[in-house]
């Protein structure tokens, strides 16, 4: 058992309860701690791991505005110039990912968070991979439905231009407030995403529309962000003309929606966080087991 835990910046902290083998653990702790020592603004980051004697804790990085599939919900299709802001924090942080050999394999909007500033953290590296260089290949079958790539569905080696194509999703739903491709159950689902081609509205720049059928290219090898060049050759595309990249870096340029945590006093938190209690385990944990969790715990420095 694993709670996932938040902290915030005021005194108070609140998790959800995730179920891991011990590999796949400390290999999502191993991602978050290089993903966390790169510092980069558009990355969630990693303060602590520690244990009990029953349960193992991941102290998280607090992002109040929640994920990206709440705010859509609450606020609806997103103006071009709001789904551009988000877009480019994207492209950013899959932009260090893939530059520190991380694919990420399950990008969308649940894994997209907002932090107190208004801008988006990529998060969740249960099913990434490290050590995944530019030409490496990987077969295995993984990520949520809606978002995986042809090349997944069809169990071919494929390359971190997943990502990109899963990006493409994001941005679609942002801009439509609908999946790109839809069905009744999980085979029409890869049907549609093997073979239909994304419905776009005039309303939409050309621009938009032009990057989304980028980002969607069936063929891997035609698909925006392929090359060698990765998200260079996405940032370089005609939807993100007005964008100064290095502004975006910095943070300098004023978010569409900030969170507003006035009202997040020490006393709620605690009083939430105090609900979930401790769920003990079905049975005792033997001594073999917790050998495995050995040197599990860290904190930043």
């Amino acid at each position: 058992m694993v709670y996932l835990c938040t902290s915030s910046p005021v005194q108070g902290s609140c998790g959800d309860i995730f179920i891991f083998s011990p590999p796949s653990v400390f290999k999502e702790k191993q991602i978050l701690q290089k993903v966390t020592s790169a510092e980069h603004p558009f990355l969630v980051s990693l303060y602590a791991t520690f244990q009990s004697e029953n349960h193992l804790f991941f102290v998280m990085e607090y992002l109040p505005g929640g994920d990206l599939c709440h705010l859509l919900e609450h606020q609806g299709a997103f103006e071009e110039s709001k789904a551009m802001f988000y877009t480019a924090c994207i492209v950013l942080g899959l932009e260090e990912l893939h530059r520190n050999n991380i694919v990420h394999r399950d990008l969308k909007l649940e894994n997209l968070m907002v932090d107190v500033h208004g801008y988006l953290k990529i998060v969740d590296f249960g099913l990434s991979k490290d050590g995944f260089r530019y030409g490496d290949r990987s077969k295995t079958r993984c990520g949520t439905n809606c978002y995986m790539a042809p090349e997944i569905i069809d169990e071919m080696a494929y390359s971190r231009a997943v990502d990109w194509w899963a990006l493409g999703v994001v941005l679609y739903v942002m801009i439509m407030f609908q999946f790109p491709f839809d069905a009744e159950d999980d085979m029409e689902l890869f049907e549609s995403i093997r073979n239909d081609k994304p419905a776009l509205t005039e309303e939409l720049s050309e621009e938009a529309q032009c990057l989304i059928l980028r980002l969607l290219e069936k063929n891997p090898c035609h698909r925006l962000g392929y090359s060698e060049a990765g998200a260079e050759e996405v940032k370089a595309h005609e939807f993100f003309e007005d964008i100064d990249w290095e502004e975006f870096l910095e943070r300098e340029l004023m978010p569409p929606f900030k969170p507003d945590v006035s009202g997040l006093t020490e006393s709620t938190r605690q009083s939430e966080c105090q609900a979930w209690g401790l769920m003990p385990p079905a049975e005792a944990i033997s001594p073999e087991a917790q050998e495995l969790f050995e040197g599990f715990d860290y904190s930043a420095e």
